[in-house]
């Protein structure tokens, strides 16, 4: 008789929240990673820059899908949430998930909403980013009188961080000595010296290189583009 009750024991089912469990733990890492490329559209750049690396192209690309990425984030989130907060285990009484672990339970609940808190923290990085950038991104040296300077309007900037992408593609451009580029005025603002090799065409190619619109707005006095 003792035999027949360990055995029985042991063919015991686990607990039915044990799959609800795991699949928080899945969906909210899915979540993670969803939040984590929404953002790449400003954080990527800057990363690519900081490792010498050309940053053309990343941040528009990334901004392409960025609603969709969200959407996903917070389609899993709250997916996770339900499982966790809302749905219902059903158990027999005297089976095992009838006495849930409750060390278990908070543990899940904590890892899901310190897991909400970075999602949070990546999914609006775009609007904080400029406090470490800052507003205007400035080549090495400051804007100067005696040079032939041009002034562009930009389209599609989302962050300050799209501004440093722009930023090190004109400064790639031979013959540019400065540059300043707004992410607030949507504009840039470029200088080179008087017979240099540069040209409005070819600072309009660096800035499309970088994944934006731009037109000229400031034609030099001498008319040397």
């Amino acid at each position: 008789m003792e035999d027949t009750e360990c055995c029985a024991t042991e063919s015991t089912p686990p607990p039915e929240n044990a799959g609800g469990r795991s699949l928080v733990k899945w969906v909210t890492r899915g979540s993670l990673v969803s939040a984590l490329l929404a953002s790449a559209c400003c954080w990527l750049p800057l990363v690519a820059i900081a490792f010498g690396a050309s940053a053309a192209g990343i941040g528009a690309y990334f901004e392409h899908y960025r609603p969709y990425l969200l959407g996903v984030a917070a389609v899993l989130l709250g997916t996770g949430f339900y499982f966790l907060y809302v749905r219902a285990d059903v158990c027999e009484p005297g089976s095992a998930c009838a006495a849930p672990n409750a060390a278990g339970q908070r543990f899940s609940k904590l890892t899901f909403w310190v897991s909400a808190l970075f999602i949070g923290v990546f999914a609006f990085f775009p609007s904080y980013v400029g406090f470490f950038v800052g507003g205007t991104t400035s080549g090495d040296q400051a804007l100067v009188d005696g040079q032939i300077e041009l002034t562009f309007a930009i389209e599609g900037m989302t962050c300050e961080a799209c501004a440093a992408g722009i930023r090190e593609e004109l400064a790639s451009v031979p013959g540019v000595e400065a540059v300043e580029v707004s992410y607030g005025d949507e504009r840039a603002t470029v200088q080179f010296t008087p017979g240099a090799a540069t040209s409005s065409a070819s600072l309009l190619a660096a800035i499309e290189r970088s994944g934006y619109l731009a037109t000229l707005q400031q034609i030099p006095a001498s008319g040397d583009e």
